[in-house]
Parts: structure tokens; C-alpha cells; sequence
């Protein structure tokens, strides 16, 4: 049986992902407890343009529950990614341990150098109430290879530990 996921934890700023895809190894770091974010990259490279077939991001900001709405976090990364002319395609919503977590799926052409690059999306927001935190966790694949991710991207998601660390 091939391993497919690694655990994955970030002590620093108490984030845990149980299974993350072993593809994504962490490129950089920045931020605590309080606000800040983490870039995963795979260490296959597309081209010498676009770079890794696929890149996650987790960045995360401290918001009192009194502040946070979830209904309009999820519209405002929605709006953010439609000004980058992010097409969104589907947006489920389910329980993330104790969360309500919402994630969306979308896709866009990029040009970059005079060359055009699809790419498909998977955006996830939640607010966690024990450390009164709002997580975004975004990841843009090279559509060509987003089929052999996508489950696996979900999964991640699904196994975010945002308090434990």
C-alpha cells in the first residue's frame, strides 16, 4: 500500500493538518499565533514559468467571535478571487470537528510571459471559536494535473487541527 498522506505540524503557530497530501513540503512560514500564513509547494515543477503543479496556502487572523460572521467571510473570499477572474463553480459547506467549515471550487486562466495557464482552485474558510481564529486554506492546481489532487486537497482540508498544534 503506497503512502499518500504525512502529518504535518506547525507548533509555532498551533496548526496540525493529520493528512497532509505528501506532495506539499512547506516553502515558508511567517506569523504566530495571532496572524500569519504557511506556503506549501509540490516538489514537481510544471515549467521553468508557472513553477510547482500545485500550491497551497494557509494563513489564518485572530478575530473576537463577536466580529466574525461566517456567511460573510466565505462571500468575501469568494469576492476577492472573482476580482482575479476566479470563476466559481461549486461551494459545499460542512462541520470541520466543531467548525463550520465551507469550501469552494473555482478555475481561471492565467497569462504569464504570453503563455496561458488553467488552473483549478479550492478555497476553505472557517472560523475556529477556541482559538478565535478565521483560516483561509487556498490551493491553486495546474488543471491539467487537478484530477490526482483534488481528492487528496480535500482530505487535507478536512483534517485542518487549528488549536492543538
Amino acid at each position: 500500500m503506497q503512502k499518500s498522506y504525512y502529518q504535518y505540524r506547525k507548533e509555532e503557530c498551533r496548526i496540525g493538518i493529520d493528512r497532509m497530501p505528501i506532495w506539499f513540503k512547506e516553502t515558508e512560514f511567517d506569523g504566530d499565533q495571532n496572524k500569519g500564513y504557511i506556503i506549501f509547494q509540490t516538489q514537481n515543477e510544471y515549467d521553468e514559468i508557472w513553477g510547482p503543479n500545485a500550491k497551497m496556502e494557509i494563513s489564518w487572523e485572530k478575530k473576537g467571535r463577536t466580529e466574525t460572521f461566517h456567511a460573510k467571510e466565505v462571500q468575501a473570499s469568494i469576492d476577492m478571487y472573482n476580482a482575479i477572474k476566479v470563476v466559481i463553480t461549486k461551494k459545499e459547506m460542512i462541520w470541520l470537528r466543531t467548525h463550520d467549515f465551507t469550501y469552494w471550487f473555482g478555475h481561471r486562466t492565467k497569462m504569464i510571459r504570453k503563455r496561458y495557464y488553467p488552473s483549478n482552485i479550492i478555497h476553505g474558510v472557517f472560523y475556529c471559536d477556541i482559538s478565535e481564529r478565521v483560516f483561509n486554506i487556498n490551493t491553486e492546481v495546474i488543471k491539467k494535473h487537478y484530477e490526482g489532487f483534488e481528492t487528496y486537497i480535500i482530505e487535507g482540508y478536512k483534517s485542518i487541527d487549528c488549536h492543538e498544534g
